[in-house]
């Protein structure tokens, strides 16, 4: 007999209320890549997960800065779930509904559940634009939307050229990810998304050259986090409207990788687990051991070496 899944009802001010079907994890967030977006600027990019663990579902805050609420009280810790729980991000509110117990609300097929998940071994890579809102701000609006969209455009066919494939465009980010065929021997993916930052570095260097010309006192820089784990993959949407995506830890730890490239300094930031698989014609710096949030054990990672890339 198949195990009754729990729901999730959201409530959010001025819209209807939604329930959820919880699959074996949810991310909860205000970036796009989590299965429940908040549009709440209280809510972190990557604020908590709810994830299910031997027939129970568990509530984990990840590092967020205004906190996870459950019954009035800030979690400090991952805790289980209990049918009626009341958890609050933002103003958004989160109701628990235990497996087998009735949700009022519209039925999950008409939100954003997910569907078809499985685990599988990645190579993430997400580059950023630095400077976005500046430029966009500085920069003519038809020029500065030419200028992305021939980026963006570029980008795709750098990533694609290596055999990556591109997941989404988030704003000024474009994420993409290499699917490992060997886990115990990923060389080949390795050594493609490391092609692929050398070479989206060099494409930025020359959109740089052609800004600074153009318009003077501006300057186009990317940064580029490359991170290799597990990450779910699948469908997630409605039966009506589904999207393939992948989702997980190393997705987040990518982003956060490239968030710490300009601090720092160096343009590329990769998790160490990488380095043994990678090809010695590349060159790399020891940067420590980092903190992420949402995890117990500090990340070591490294820089790759890129001749005349300005961090």
């Amino acid at each position: 007999m198949e195990e009754q899944a729990a729901n999730l009802v959201v409530t959010t001010l001025d819209q209807p209320e939604n329930t959820l079907t919880l699959g074996d994890i949810l991310t909860i967030g205000r970036a796009p890549n989590n299965q429940l977006v908040l549009e709440d600027k209280r809510a972190s990019r990557n604020h908590a997960e709810i994830r299910r663990i031997a027939g129970r579902y568990r509530l984990s805050d990840l590092g967020s800065s205004n906190g996870t609420w459950i019954k009035g009280r800030r979690l400090t810790a991952p805790r289980d779930l209990e049918d009626g729980d009341e958890i609050l991000i933002g103003a958004v509110q989160l109701r628990f509904v235990a497996p087998g117990e009735k949700s009022s609300g519209n039925a999950a097929a008409e939100t954003g559940t997910v569907l078809s998940m499985r685990n599988e071994s990645v190579v993430v890579l997400v580059a950023d634009i630095r400077n976005f809102t500046t430029m966009s701000e500085s920069l003519p609006g038809g020029e500065f939307s030419r200028l992305i969209s021939a980026w963006f455009r570029e980008a795709t066919d750098i990533i694609e050229a290596n055999s990556g494939t591109i997941d989404k465009f988030i704003g000024d980010a474009v994420m993409a990810f290499w699917l490992i065929q060997e886990q115990m021997a990923p060389h080949r993916e390795v050594d493609a998304s490391l092609e692929t930052a050398r070479a989206l570095l060099a494409r930025a260097d020359g959109f740089a050259d052609q800004i600074s010309s153009q318009f003077p006192g501006n300057t186009f820089r990317i940064g580029i986090g490359l991170n290799m784990g597990s990450a779910m993959m699948g469908n997630v949407g409605t039966s009506k409207n589904q999207s393939f995506t992948i989702l997980g830890d190393s997705v987040n730890v990518a982003f956060r990788l490239e968030a710490l490239s300009k601090e720092k300094g160096c343009p590329v930031i990769m998790g160490r687990n990488m380095l043994a698989f990678a090809s010695p014609s590349y060159r790399f710096r020891d940067l420590g051991q980092v903190e992420v949030k949402g995890r117990v054990e500090p990340v070591p990672i490294c820089g790759l070496e890129v001749e005349n890339s300005p961090a």
